[in-house]
């Protein structure tokens, strides 16, 4: 009879922390920080999910393999960056926050742990009610709180329960970001733009339009395919470009750093064919 009775309250603990951490999010150790591990629903995007999670759209992708973002549709598991943006280790008054819980791996200790949320080891023990430092494998505990914006819309491609973005009377388009653009790439390439090598100079342009808002370019240093931050500092513009190989050995390009397709002298605020521009690029 003893032995019934205890096996029913053990059941009964199991299925009161599965209700505890079931509508809770988990996250992973992800590089030397944590990501909630997503599932995309129907009708959700990136730049949506974005909003959801207080982040930007840059730090999203960076967190994920952005090479073809076709395949981030519903059903797809992406990385959900968690920063110092809409991580806390505090419960706010607002409630746009969900609990976050890990599930310990075979090499994690209390330690590692709370140096991971920014808090104490005695912070972590008290937080899920441990008598000591030690922790198991497959141990769940809770690390902190995540802002998000509740889910509380049959219909999230209307977008009526996320953060709606602000409108002005005008915008620099130079400064948009587009979804798997060249901005994302350049970032994954030079590790958020720490490991980077500089050029000042001219870049000449040549004609060859864009596809699908992308910029073309020849320089003799970046590897083909890498990416290629130009600034013209006259116009205070930015843009990105790829690089398609070498600069052609013609009087066209002589004397310049780089070779920029016409089609983005409107962004960098151009309208000669030569312009003084500041370059980086993946020292890699």
């Amino acid at each position: 009879m003893l032995k019934r009775l205890l096996i029913v309250l053990f059941s009964l603990s199991v299925i009161s922390a599965s209700a505890q951490t079931s509508d809770s999010l988990f996250t992973v150790r992800k590089g030397n920080s944590w990501a909630i591990k997503y599932v995309m629903r129907a009708g959700e995007t990136l730049h949506m999910l974005a909003k959801r999670f207080y982040i930007t759209d840059v730090a999203l992708e960076y967190a994920n393999d952005y090479q073809d973002v076709k395949k981030y549709v519903a059903g797809a598991t992406i990385n959900i960056p968690v920063t110092p943006d809409n991580y806390s280790v505090n419960k706010q008054t607002f409630s746009g926050q969900c609990p976050l819980y890990y599930r310990v791996a075979a090499k994690d200790d209390m330690g590692v742990l709370s140096t991971y949320a920014g808090v104490t080891k005695d912070d972590m023990r008290k937080w899920n009610n441990l008598k000591g430092y030690t922790i198991i494998p497959g141990q769940t505990l809770f690390i902190g709180w995540v802002k998000i914006v509740p889910r509380d819309s049959a219909n999230p491609a209307s977008e009526v329960a996320y953060v709606l973005m602000k409108k002005g009377p005008s915008y620099d388009t130079s400064k948009f970001h587009i979804l798997g653009g060249l901005d994302t790439a350049y970032n994954r390439q030079t590790n958020n733009g720490t490991n980077v090598l500089t050029e000042k100079g001219t870049a000449v342009f040549f004609d060859k339009q864009g596809k699908n808002n992308i910029y073309y370019a020849f320089h003799n240093t970046a590897a083909r395919e890498s990416v290629i931050k130009v600034y013209n500092p006259g116009m205070d513009k930015t843009i990105y470009v790829r690089v398609l190989g070498p600069i052609p050995n013609t009087k066209q390009f002589a004397n310049c750093i780089i070779g920029i397709s016409s089609a983005a002298k409107a962004a960098l605020g151009v309208t000669e064919s030569k312009a003084w521009c500041e370059l980086t690029y993946s020292a890699n």
